[in-house]
């Protein structure tokens, strides 16, 4: 068996099956907290991504052959 199935992690944990209303709203609520700093690095990581993109476009441009 693997690692993750003898130890679950943090979010296995925290955010069980659903069984209430109440449990619904509360993983909602987590979520619409965290949404706006998840949104703003993913713009940043997608800025970096393009970056790394374009360095290795001029990268291989320099290589010979």
């Amino acid at each position: 068996s693997s690692l993750t199935e003898k130890r679950p992690n943090f979010f296995h944990r925290k955010y069980t099956a659903i069984v209430s209303l109440e449990q619904c709203q509360h993983y909602k609520d987590d979520f619409n907290a965290e949404y706006e700093e998840y949104r703003n690095l993913h713009v940043h990581i997608d800025k970096i991504n393009k970056d790394f993109i374009q360095f290795h476009e001029q990268w291989k441009c320099l290589i010979p052959g």
